[in-house]
């Protein structure tokens, strides 16, 4: 989102581009001792620094170990013997197109000066052209020297000094060409090493599907697990007793930069074809880069080691570079290991702290040797070490050795992003938390007032993403270990947050004003998110350590440690889905360079059409349509259903051959299920059940119906782009089908129109849905809606339900308020301060500030106050409660019109029954009845959806009566400005 002309995630870059203006003509330090001013010498001390990092190491006796072994590797084939199939034929144009698309705009050029934009932009002819030399260079393995070419533009480090060389981030463009074909090599790179298990489960980096929560996760059960075993009633039983921990965290200094070409080169030789490995060795050798300063460049200097920085290979090469470290530390008992690309740390457990710290040092020097024999430096001075046991003498005097640097335990230990302390009440990472979210409340104040300002949605769009996103980073794996006493900390932060939104002061209740605000408590997000933790780990392959973690058992000693297994299997219960399978996660994707251009999608019918057209009318469209496809197909009709679009799931198909011979599918779609994947669920056994058919149908056509364009615009997006499980076993049915040469027609059709197949698949739909459903298993997407749905509901049955003023629960019951959507910033202020029950702007609160002193009384805080009354009836205080309940056209006595719209959300019990038409306005659904000392209101049932009912609700709140006709409502909102032709549809929709 964007305010004027600056976006409002980049306000970071442009913080730190400001002061880089500011230190761009200040001297450096060069890297000869020298101070240097000029520009084309600070470029040229910038460029010797990074060559200089990235230069071979020599290490004869090891040098000449790995040179002997590519001797060897270089006489074996290549796997596929010459013949140029599977991962190493060329690249198609499809392949490239699902690149082309994941192609970032908005960044700079590299010495080729063709930025993203020309290549996103090419026609059919340059598209084939650029494809031709791609696989040219793919053929040959001779990568074109413009692709090894950088342009480094240092950055200065935050907290650095900006006077000296190592305080500069250094930043490579290098050519969008290069990166296209990279990402084209990558897709195919990663999809051998995950269909291969290459890459061991402990390292979560740069993977699809995983990240640093599942890594601290698994860290702090572990530990938690530890703990809660019995303690020692003699010597300690390692293993048995309560456990002691050590955890280290190893800095590998320049990792990325010092790679040894041929040792990475003999690495991937013993797992990849020979030709990819061949590519992606040129593509790294001879590397060139200069870096510039203010606009003067520095000469070319050769890297001759290292991963480029900003490469679309390298985080995929470093994991493949790093995968035998997990072998060598797991060899040591006790020894858990986490890595999350160059991010190592090793979790060392014993019967006592000694074991544990003997242990650790075990894994240090195993990871010392690994990076002396793979030429890695290892930065001891940077190495953390924390003791992790609920006994505070564990924590004196603890140290180890890393590579001859002695390194003392501390107090907190900084990890993926999270700091974790002795006990893990996570206090001191709650704090940091803290301190990085309230600079951007604040930022977020200064985009709105009581009276100007972004609207509502915008609001709540910058809170949930730039606010909460920095609160919940990696929080279901700590967040359930945090005390109370700091989980507290972040609701604070949240109300903050909820206060800058709504416009409500600080004394609202704190329920009311998160409910008014969208926002949900992070108490309730607690539950949700640890459940979606143990749905993660559920869905991973058996053998890996975060679903070992997930299925383990353990006794629960100590009532103050509280993990994410036992709060998300809590939320499971709650929302009445522990029992329910999870499907498993997709871990090997289908292959990139598979053609799947004989399966065709239709996502429309022609030419466009609203939904809200007659049936009659869709129905001749979708059979016009229909009509020009092939006369002698087979016919699949599916649908699928879903309660409520979330809960029992069915899936129904009818299939009509050539012959007119039918068959019918009814199958569970899952307990919990949304509708999309419930025609997923139908695609996929109609299509198992027509492979399973015989009788000459090999050249038949096949045409799939179905009238979820959700579920094809999944499909549509490619084999190989497909993220779930079931997308991916739809897409290998159809690639079954179409391996004779068959055409299949994906065509989307619309529904409940009167289609007969359509209407028989949505009866087998519905009729399949009453099936059990016991064993059919659930995506982890749905069982996370599924508890977020239950917490939800859970935190708004606990809203206090006490007297006045906080009446909130009265007029809300059980559900949210909806969103204000008011163009007036001070009128949405308003709604919300009323309906959350403290109103800034009533009477008897400016009398209790001063703001309006009597004669008599010049200030009090007494509601039975003749200042406190309210101006309509004058016979109470004017308490929201009172303004909306019981006042007698509050707009009539310059309360304006927001009590009249706060009606949107009083529940059926609140808002009277209607009586009898509003004959005189001849509008038959504005429902108007006068109830005891109850204003005039509009009934709910009136109007169809609540956006046109909120709007009517503003032009009667503008002064309109009963006694109003539709021509002269229309008038009075034109003169508030509104567009005539809104202000008719309003009526209209009213009518």
């Amino acid at each position: 989102m964007e305010i004027g002309s600056v976006a409002i995630g980049d306000a970071r870059d442009i913080c730190v581009a400001t002061k880089w203006r500011l230190w761009r003509h200040l001297a450096i330090n060069g890297d000869r001792g020298q101070l240097v001013a000029e520009d084309r010498a600070k470029a040229e001390a910038f460029v010797r620094t990074y060559a200089n990092v990235s230069s071979h190491t020599r290490h004869r006796r090891r040098d000449r170990s790995v040179k002997a072994d590519l001797r060897v590797v270089k006489t074996r084939p290549c796997s596929c013997a010459g013949q140029r199939d599977g991962a190493c034929q060329p690249f198609s144009r499809q392949e490239m197109r699902t690149q082309l698309s994941k192609l970032k705009m908005k960044k700079a050029p590299g010495a080729d000066d063709v930025c993203a934009e020309h290549l996103k932009h090419l026609g059919p002819v340059a598209q084939a052209a650029l494809l031709h030399v791609i696989n040219k260079s793919w053929s040959s393995a001779e990568v074109p020297s413009v692709w090894r070419r950088a342009i480094i533009i240092p950055i200065p480090k935050v907290g650095k000094d900006p006077q000296e060389v190592t305080s500069y981030r250094p930043i490579s463009l290098t050519s969008h060409v290069a990166k296209l074909m990279e990402r084209m090599v990558a897709a195919r790179l990663t999809h051998l090493l995950e269909r291969d298990n290459i890459i061991p489960a402990e390292q979560v980096g740069f993977r699809r599907g995983r990240s640093a929560e599942e890594n601290l996760g698994r860290l702090i059960q572990e530990v938690q697990d530890g703990w809660n075993r019995p303690p020692p009633k003699g010597r300690p039983s390692d293993g048995k007793t309560a456990a002691r921990f050590v955890l280290t965290a190893y800095d590998f200094s320049r990792a990325y930069d010092v790679i040894d070409h041929q040792m990475l080169r003999l690495k991937m030789s013993h797992h990849l074809p020979r030709c990819l490995v061949t590519w992606i060795h040129h593509f790294l050798r001879d590397r060139r880069a200069c870096a510039e300063v203010n606009g003067s460049r520095s000469r070319n200097r050769p890297f001759r080691a290292g991963l480029p920085q900003g490469s679309v290979l390298a985080p995929t090469l470093f994991t493949l570079w790093s995968a035998d470290l997990v072998a060598a530390l797991k060899r040591i008992p006790g020894t858990s290991v986490f890595l999350y690309a160059d991010d190592t740390a090793t979790l060392c457990s014993g019967g006592t702290i000694a074991e544990a710290r003997d242990r650790a040092q075990q894994a240090a020097d195993a990871i010392a040797k690994w990076a002396r024999d793979w030429k890695m430096r290892l930065a001891g001075s940077k190495t953390q070490v924390l003791a992790l046991s609920q006994h505070y003498v564990d924590a004196r005097d603890l140290y180890i050795h890393v590579d001859g640097a002695r390194v003392d335990a501390g107090r907190h230990l900084h990890l993926l992003g999270v700091t974790l302390d002795r006990q893990l009440h996570m206090g001191e990472h709650c704090a940091r938390v803290r301190k990085k979210t309230k600079p951007r409340i604040a930022q977020l104040r200064k985009m709105t007032g009581r009276s100007w300002g972004l609207r509502e949605p915008q609001l709540r769009v910058v809170a949930n993403g730039y606010i909460r996103g920095a609160l919940e980073y990696a929080a279901a794996a700590w967040l359930p270990a945090a005390s109370e006493s700091h989980v507290e900390l972040l609701e604070i932060e949240m109300r903050a947050a909820a206060r800058v939104i709504t416009g409500c002061p600080v004394s609202t209740p704190r329920d009311p004003l998160l409910a008014e605000a969208g926002l949900v408590p992070v108490r309730a997000r607690r539950d949700l998110l640890a459940a979606r933790l143990s749905c993660l780990a559920a869905s991973q392959r058996s053998g890996d350590p975060l679903r070992a973690v997930a299925e383990a058992t353990a006794p629960r000693r100590l009532r103050t440690t509280t993990g994410w297994r036992d709060t998300g299997a809590r939320a499971l219960v709650s929302a009445g889905v522990r029992d329910v399978p999870v499907e498993e996660r997709l871990h090997v994707t289908i292959p990139p360079w598979i053609d799947d251009t004989r399966v065709q999608f239709r996502l429309d019918i022609g030419n466009h059409i609203s939904r809200t057209a007659p049936p009659d009318v869709r129905r001749e469209r979708a059979e016009e349509h229909l009509a020009t496809l092939p006369d002698d197909a087979v016919w699949v009709w599916s649908d699928g259903s879903a309660e409520g679009g979330v809960s029992a799931g069915g899936s129904g198909a009818l299939i009509i051959l050539p012959s007119g011979e039918e068959h019918e599918l009814r199958a569970p779609a899952g307990r919990i299920c949304s509708s999309t994947r419930a025609e997923l669920v139908a695609i996929r056994g109609a299509l198992e059940m027509l492979l399973r058919l015989e009788g000459g149908l090999a050249e038949s056509p096949v045409i799939v119906c179905a009238d979820s364009q959700a579920a094809l615009a999944t499909l549509a997006s490619g084999a190989g782009s497909q993220a779930t499980a079931l997308g991916a076993a739809v897409w290998r049915l159809l690639l079954a089908l179409t391996d004779g040469g068959r055409r299949v027609f994906m065509q989307w059709i619309p529904a409940h129109c009167g289609i007969p197949g359509n209407e028989r698949a949505d009866v087998l739909a519905k009729e399949a849905s009453s099936l059990s459903q016991d064993a059919v298993p659930t995506d982890v997407r749905s069982m996370v809606k599924a508890v977020g749905r239950s917490a939800t509901k859970a935190w708004r049955r606990s809203w206090p339900d006490r007297p006045p003023p906080n009446f909130f629960k009265t007029i809300m019951g059980d559900r949210m308020p909806m969103p204000v959507l008011l163009e007036s910033r001070d009128e949405a202020v308003n709604v919300h301060q009323l309906r959350a029950g403290h109103w800034s702007r009533s009477q008897s609160y400016l009398h209790r500030i001063g703001r309006r002193p009597e004669r008599d009384c010049p200030q009090c805080s007494d509601l039975a106050c003749p200042a406190a009354r309210c101006l309509v009836c004058r016979e109470g205080p004017d308490t929201p409660e009172h303004v909306l309940l019981r006042a007698d056209r509050p707009g009539d006595a310059g309360y304006g019109g927001v009590a009249i719209l706060v009606k949107d959300s009083y529940p059926a019990s609140v808002i009277p029954q209607p009586a009898s038409d509003c004959a005189a306005c001849r509008l038959e659904s504005l429902w108007l009845r006068e109830a005891g000392d109850r204003p005039t209101v509009l009934h709910r049932r009136s109007v169809p959806s609540p956006a046109p009912y909120v709007q009517v609700l503003r032009v009667l709140a503008l002064g309109a009566c009963k006694r109003l006709c539709r021509r002269q409502l229309t008038v009075r909102a034109e003169r508030h400005g509104w567009r005539r032709r809104d202000s008719k549809k309003v009526i209209s929709a009213s009518s």
